[in-house]
């Protein structure tokens, strides 16, 4: 809808405080990186480029000009002649990036533009992306499922849940402080826990629905290890260890509660069908779809000894 693609059935569009619900697609200012690349075949690095400025019946010069910074800005110099089919996945995305880029745009739109190319590319591709735009300026809208990806690549997140908007802010707001349930449940391999009160030490929540614990909530120890906190600690039995090249992770169950937790590699290693302690630092408290951040009251009370 915002590229003029699709009609919406009402409300406006409004870009740089244009409304442009009526203005066509091509006269939007937009540049569009698709998912799939959508580069020409039978053309080279250069004519896929320069493509949108012989649209727009641009001057030779000045194309020339324009395609040759960009396929240095993109790292491509000395590719120029060659096709699609001759590039990698990772230099194939970077070519549809340099396309959308050259007439110009006053938005760019990414629609998933990293799930057709391989992790460690991937990765690459995300740090490098992010250095473009914010060297470019060009505002940036960018639509993707990978929670890691919107982290990092955003100054600003969006969660949107059935066409409604859950909550906006910066990944670290947005993260750290969720405002709905959906928001809260949204990142990493949140639990969902009934009664939270079999955890120790949190303050009650009159009504709450549930609560959730996220990974990095939990904290592990195994018997002949030294738990800080032992009072505030749970017997919980490891169902199962995956590792995840960084960390382990571990399912837990704790009574009728099933928890995901991480164990790193430093640390000694925990087997399934093993009991072991586990202490909940924080879990987001949900009433009414409203969040509240609870802290276990030992680690809050807890102080430093000189």
């Amino acid at each position: 809808m915002i590229t003029g693609l699709e009609q919406p059935d009402s409300g406006e569009i409004i870009i740089d405080g244009r409304v442009v619900n009526d203005i066509p697609a091509s006269e939007r200012g937009i540049g569009f990186v698709f998912q799939s690349y959508a580069l020409f075949r039978y053309m080279t690095v250069y004519d896929n480029i320069a493509f949108g400025l012989k649209v727009q019946k641009a001057d030779k010069t000045c194309i020339k000009k324009r395609v040759t910074e960009l396929i240095e800005l993109i790292g491509l110099k000395g590719l120029e002649k060659r096709y699609p089919s001759q590039l990698s996945g990772g230099q194939r995305q970077r070519v549809a990036f340099a396309r959308a880029l050259a007439p110009n745009p006053q938005l760019l739109l990414l629609d998933e533009p990293f799930a057709a190319i391989d992790a460690k590319i991937r990765q690459e591709l995300r740090t490098w992306l992010k250095d473009m735009i914010e060297k470019l300026g060009i505002t940036s809208i960018f639509v993707t499922h990978d929670q890691d990806e919107a982290i990092e690549v955003a100054d600003e997140i969006i969660i949107t849940n059935r066409g409604h908007i859950e909550q906006k802010g910066s990944p670290v707001e947005v993260y750290q402080s969720p405002e709905t349930a959906f928001s809260a449940s949204f990142f990493g391999q949140a639990a969902i826990v009934k009664d939270y009160h079999i955890f120790n030490y949190f303050e009650d929540v009159d009504g709450a629905d549930h609560a959730i614990v996220r990974p990095e909530f939990v904290k592990v120890t195994r018997k002949n290890e030294v738990q800080k906190y032992k009072s505030s600690a749970s017997k919980a039995i490891v169902e199962r260890v995956a590792f995840r090249g960084s960390y382990f992770e571990l399912g837990l169950k704790v009574g009728d509660v099933r928890l995901s937790a991480r164990r790193g590699l430093d640390e000694p290693l925990v087997h399934t069908g093993e009991t072991v302690d586990v202490f909940v630092q924080r879990l987001f408290v949900i009433k009414e779809n409203k969040v509240y951040t609870l802290e276990n009251s030992s680690a809050k009370e807890d102080y430093l000894v000189i």
